[in-house]
């Protein structure tokens, strides 16, 4: 049975889970590290899903419905920015020191690991360095910004941005028909979730509207405007900062080339006929710089204040 035949785009990535499984050498720790929205969970479930059903075959009605009891997913609470070190010490360590109840090893799968605070990831830290011999712990990060000694500890599985044709494929499997397919497959960046999340967003024309008029307030060149235009950016923030960055790039490209079929958004074509010229060199690093901060959303920081920093880039991109 192929347990990754829904994996799309990360052949690279599976090939080391793939010989695990064939020749039974399982690393105690996995860490998945790329970009959201690539697979990372979706892997980590088939592969968790294939460790347990080696010697409890049975045991995949319990999985299907989230209750097999060798089998733990942690992330952030609700109402917390981080992982804290109590989910280490008082969820994750007592349920691995337990004994496996059907398959032979119990499996933990981590979201966000990125997200661990300080002490937490020290806690975490010890379970990896003596873990029980029946432990798998799968770790998720968007990025490399966990401990060093945790990472050394772990083998580590890379995932790269999809291609736009695996998610246009993808999306078209969905229902959606190929010209929608194909606008979302640029739009999500190499990001499965990002493209499905604006294909389901109900508001898209909306947003792209306030998208739009967010770009002309700052483009007047007014530093008030930085402020008015990030509380806008508060109702979807995300999402926003995805369009803003599209926009942009297609202005630019636009007053660049002077090429339509090298938008990425047909409907940006009025808009970039029309406004002002941009500077290169003020536009090309600060899209780098708003991609970054836009990642930030996932963590734990103030929502307001990214959407500030990220409007005073756009702001200064404009000048």
């Amino acid at each position: 049975m192929d347990y990754f035949s829904g994996i799309i785009g990360q052949e690279r990535a599976l090939v080391p889970l793939r010989r695990a499984l064939e020749t039974g050498r399982i690393n105690h720790a996995y860490l998945f590290i790329g970009p959201g929205g690539t697979g990372k969970y979706t892997t980590a479930a088939a592969f968790a899903r294939a460790l347990i059903l080696m010697d409890d075959a049975p045991g995949e009605a319990y999985i299907d419905n989230n209750v097999h009891p060798d089998l733990m997913v942690v992330e952030k609470a609700e109402n917390k920015t981080l992982i804290g070190i109590e989910q280490i010490n008082q969820v994750i360590e007592p349920w691995l020191a337990l004994k496996p109840y059907r398959a032979s090893r119990r499996v933990v799968i981590v979201k966000e690991a990125h997200l661990l605070s300080i002490p937490a990831a020290n806690a975490l830290l010890k379970t990896l360095e003596e873990p029980p011999g029946h432990a798998v712990i799968i770790m998720l990060s968007d990025e490399l910004s966990l401990l060093e000694t945790i990472v050394s500890r772990c083998q580590v599985i890379r995932f790269s941005p999809l291609l736009e044709a695996s998610i246009k494929d993808f999306l078209m499997g969905r229902g959606i028909d190929v010209a929608n397919a194909a606008q979302l497959a640029s739009m999500g960046q190499g990001s499965i979730a990002a493209a499905l999340h604006l294909a389901e967003e109900e508001n898209r024309e909306e947003l792209w509207n306030i998208a739009r008029s967010i770009l002309n307030e700052l483009s007047t060149g007014q530093e008030i405007e930085v402020f008015k235009c990030a509380e806008i950016m508060e109702k979807a923030p995300a999402l926003l900062v995805r369009l803003l960055m599209n926009l942009l790039r297609d202005i630019y490209i636009y007053q660049s080339t002077g090429r339509e079929d090298l938008l990425l958004i047909d409907s940006n074509l009025e808009l970039a006929k029309c406004f002002k010229q941009l500077n290169p060199t003020r536009v090309q690093p600060a899209l780098l710089i708003i991609d970054d901060l836009r990642k930030q959303y996932r963590g734990p920081v103030n929502s307001l204040l990214l959407s500030i920093n990220i409007s005073y880039q756009l702001w200064d991109a404009l000048k």
